[in-house]
């Protein structure tokens, strides 16, 4: 009698397309964020074009070996987030000579790796005790599910695409705007931020979310209907926006024209001050919150956390292994930190002692699992993270131990580099266990398969950003620094840039605008350091009410709040929405309805805009390359 054939999961076919796609994807989304300021999600992307391969294409491919291609895929691609929120700056700042590119390849590479074995260990507590949502997760999930799901499912994922897929075309193509500002149509003081962005996923993302994410609605609420009306009505904002007489405080601290004493009266500065809330204030304490938030989980949890890790010593009562056995993971964190510390030596140089670097190594290793497990966190519960505010904050303790002379910025910001890598990588790693939960799959194939192909991801990042630099510059003064090129030149290249109707302050014709916004903030947030006015106050205070809330209401509280104070309001007032209409449909149709039709369609709504997203991404990049 034969034996039957194994069922097919983690092959070659799914391991090589995986990575194949990742880096189309990884590429795509490079340029993508270096516009927008912020990545798409490639999974849902990942697991359609998977199915297209393995079951269409080859014809004999499982639901759980599409699900380990999109696992890689993932893998190789979700790593640009942590390269394009941190290393462009250097290029900003005027340090691209003193790159050691072996040095950032060799920490971007270790954060991916620390990524992935950091946050292993914690799958139980995050998926399996405290069953945090993922919404992403759950839209890969339903596309793997959907075929034998039953056909009114599958019809109902792809309607779901299809309106959100529609709708993202004509955002792209501007026949919708991005966000639609509802308080300016109905004639809304603009202290009164109503603003809803046009985005199906946030919608589709929020009804996942359910009632556990309506938390993040009140934060916003709280931050942008109550805190800034309040702060503008009672005049506790900067003379600059409040309108009265100028005083030796304005004339010191603000920018003002020659012979103007008086600045207008009245709300018309509220827009202005908001932004410049939203940025120096509740950015800050929202970020402060969520560590907190994320301490105090840690500690609530503790018990849990012990006999998750426990778990990882045995094969369990069946005696088969679910877990990568904790010696692969002491292993790996091993090799990851011996990779870090030989990085940030290499990118500090002399200026940089060993005894430094070894503290520098050990400060940024216990920033990454704390910065991961937020992150894993917040993804979680919403699929939105703080990951440029805690690449951020990395820079600045990196700096803080190094110094804040411009020889510490490479070093400083090559292992920020690794701990956004690897705070990415977190979520992605958590976002992909969470759809194998829900389809069936051993964590200890997913696990495998993204530890061998974490390394990949981090070249094509940094060589499209590499190539984007050197083709177009990037950054706010992108017209300036290919001016400058065209001017150091000369000769016919000046007249070529100059036909094209490039100027210092205008881009010539055909050249992408990338204007790499995140960067843009990073390198105003290093400058804040070297002046010494790191607002540590603002975190500290929002760290305190992060943990108090946490233990006196919900553990996951002081989380949820503080990211709807970092995270900008069109997006979490049309989240929130998402999770009033789950609640509103499970009462009207009850649950079992709203979880049957509803998921399907909502999972659908962030498939299209990620689609569409990754599609015109790869367009741009083609377009731009043959130019």
């Amino acid at each position: 009698m034969t034996s039957a054939k194994p069922y097919r999961e983690l092959t070659p076919a799914a391991v090589i397309g995986g990575v194949l796609v990742g880096a189309l994807l990884n590429m795509g989304i490079v340029y993508a964020g270096l516009q927008i300021g912020f990545t798409i999600v490639g999974s849902t992307v990942a697991a359609v074009i998977g199915f297209g391969i393995l079951r269409g294409l080859l014809g004999k491919g499982s639901i759980l070996e599409v699900n380990i291609f999109q696992t890689v895929a993932s893998s190789v691609n979700t790593v640009n987030a942590g390269i394009i929120f941190t290393v462009p700056v250097l290029f900003l700042l005027g340090f691209q000579d003193q790159i050691d590119y072996t040095a950032l390849l060799l920490a971007a590479v270790a954060g991916s790796l620390l990524g992935v074995v950091m946050i292993i260990p914690l799958r139980k507590q995050i998926i399996e005790y405290e069953r945090l949502r993922f919404p992403e997760g759950v839209a890969v999930a339903t596309i793997l599910k959907s075929p034998g799901a039953g056909m009114e499912k599958a019809k109902l994922l792809v309607t779901g695409v299809v309106i959100s897929g529609g709708v993202a075309v004509c955002t792209h193509l501007g026949i919708l705007g991005e966000n639609f500002n509802l308080g300016q149509t109905l004639g809304l003081p603009s202290a009164i931020t109503f603003i809803f962005a046009t985005s199906m996923l946030s919608l589709g993302a929020g009804y996942l979310a359910g009632r556990g994410g309506l938390v993040v609605l009140y934060g916003t609420i709280l931050n942008y209907w109550i805190l800034i009306p309040i702060a503008v009505a009672l005049g506790w904002v900067p003379l600059k926006y409040a309108g009265s007489k100028l005083s030796s405080f304005v004339h010191d601290n603000f920018l003002v024209a020659e012979g103007v004493t008086e600045l207008p009266a009245g709300l018309a500065y509220a827009s202005d001050f908001i932004g410049e809330f939203s940025h120096f204030t509740s950015r800050h304490v929202g970020i402060g919150m969520i560590l907190g938030g994320a301490i105090a989980g840690i500690l609530l949890a503790l018990p849990a956390l012990k006999s998750a890790l426990s778990s990882l010593r045995s094969g369990g009562n069946t005696g088969r292994r679910e877990e990568v056995p904790i010696s692969v993971l002491n292993g790996g964190l091993i090799l990851g930190m011996i990779m870090l510390f030989f990085a940030t030596k290499l990118a500090g140089g002399d200026h940089l002692s060993w005894g430094k670097t070894f503290a520098v190594t050990l400060a940024g290793g216990a920033w990454l699992w704390l910065a991961g497990l937020v992150v894993a966190q917040t993804t979680g519960r919403t699929d939105w993270s703080p990951l440029s505010g805690l690449a951020l904050i990395a820079i600045a303790i990196m700096m803080g131990i190094m110094g804040t002379d411009p020889v510490y910025v490479v070093p400083a910001v090559t292992v920020g580099a690794s701990i956004c890598v690897a705070t990415s990588m977190c979520a992605d790693m958590m976002a992909d266990l969470k759809t194998g939960y829900l389809v069936g799959s051993r964590p200890y194939k997913q696990q495998l398969a993204q530890i061998m192909t974490c390394w990949i991801g981090p070249a094509i990042a940094l060589g499209t950003v590499i190539v984007l630099w050197t083709a177009y510059g990037f950054g706010p003064d992108q017209a300036q620094v290919l001016h400058d090129r065209a001017v150091e030149a000369g000769g016919q290249t000046l007249i070529d840039f100059e036909e094209a109707g490039g100027t210092a302050t205008k881009l010539p014709e055909g050249v992408p605008e990338l204007g790499a916004p995140q960067a843009g903030a990073l390198k105003s947030a290093i400058q804040i350091v070297q002046d010494g006015n790191v607002p540590i106050g603002k975190y500290a205070g929002g760290a305190i009410l992060g943990v108090v809330v946490s233990f006196l209401v919900s553990p996951g509280l002081g989380v949820m709040v503080g990211l709807s104070m970092y995270l900008p309001f069109e997006y979490m007032i049309v989240f929130g929405i998402g999770g009033i209409l789950n609640i509103l449909i499970s009462r009207r149709k009850g649950v079992r309805w709203a979880e049957d039709k509803g998921v399907p369609l909502a999972a659908g709504l962030i498939v299209g805009d990620a689609l569409v997203g990754v599609t015109f991404a790869i367009i741009e990049v083609a377009s731009s390359m043959s130019a």
